[in-house]
């Protein structure tokens, strides 16, 4: 009974002690601002075999250095045991690397199991978060080489993002009719498409007017020609009552 509350007790006892992972931030040739540090944070959370709830916390970096940690992390029970976390990184600033860090936690044999080693490795997405018993040939992943802190570097400058854009612009800047505008091969595309969809049309109306044109003109041409037949037959009837 007594050896059971010792148990517990050491178990309470290296959860509330525990282990600080610390890490660093490197962006250099790029100083960090106060901008970037607000906008830069990290989660660490245990996986694989634990008791009790998973340990799960949250970290800004807290110097100019880029410097964060996470205190009180658990501690392995004993020297067979090792506990595993996964470090995850995010940016609104940089593109940071590794994104993914999966860290060992187990007790150093040559202190008597009063110190404890901390080892990083880098944990790609699509790749076991550590070596599970239960795979025959587990995949290796590649160790981070560390002194006192866990070094995560620059990748590139993370790209602009437009949060907020113009719903009512201008109708000649964006949107069909502006790509139309802008190219002149789509412009001169659409006025031939015009052209080819009235052409038909005025050329009717064009023939009508001008078949109008002609009949009228006949018809006057008529009409005139009667006229003068009518004024050659009354010159001609004078003549003959002038000659009786």
């Amino acid at each position: 009974m007594l050896f059971g509350y010792l148990c517990i007790f050491f178990g309470l006892w290296h959860t509330v002690l525990g282990v600080t992972v610390r890490g660093r931030v490197d962006v250099s040739p790029f100083n960090l601002t106060r901008r970037s540090i607000v906008n830069t944070s990290f989660k660490l959370f245990q996986v694989g075999d634990y008791q009790g709830q998973p340990f799960a916390a949250s970290a800004k970096i807290h110097n100019i250095d880029g410097e964060f940690g996470f205190e009180k992390v658990p501690e392995p029970l004993d020297a067979n045991s090792t506990n595993f976390f996964v470090l995850q990184t995010s940016s609104l600033e940089f593109n940071l690397k590794p994104n993914r860090i999966l860290i060992s936690i187990e007790q150093d044999s040559s202190h008597n199991g009063t110190d404890f080693v901390v080892k990083a490795y880098k944990n790609v997405f699509g790749k076991e978060n550590f070596p599970s018993p239960e795979i025959v040939h587990p995949e290796q992943l590649e160790e981070i080489p560390f002194e006192s802190h866990i070094p995560i570097t620059l990748v590139n400058m993370a790209p602009l993002r437009v949060y907020l854009q113009e719903r009512n612009s201008d109708l000649f800047k964006s949107g069909p009719i502006a790509s139309i505008l802008s190219s002149k091969y789509k412009l001169a595309a659409v006025v031939t498409g015009i052209v080819a969809l009235i052409f038909p049309s005025i050329f009717s109306k064009l023939e009508a007017a001008a078949a109008l044109e002609a009949t009228e003109e006949k018809l006057l041409q008529q009409q005139q020609q009667k006229q003068s037949d009518r004024m050659e037959v009354q010159n001609e009837l004078e003549n003959v009552k002038k000659n009786d």
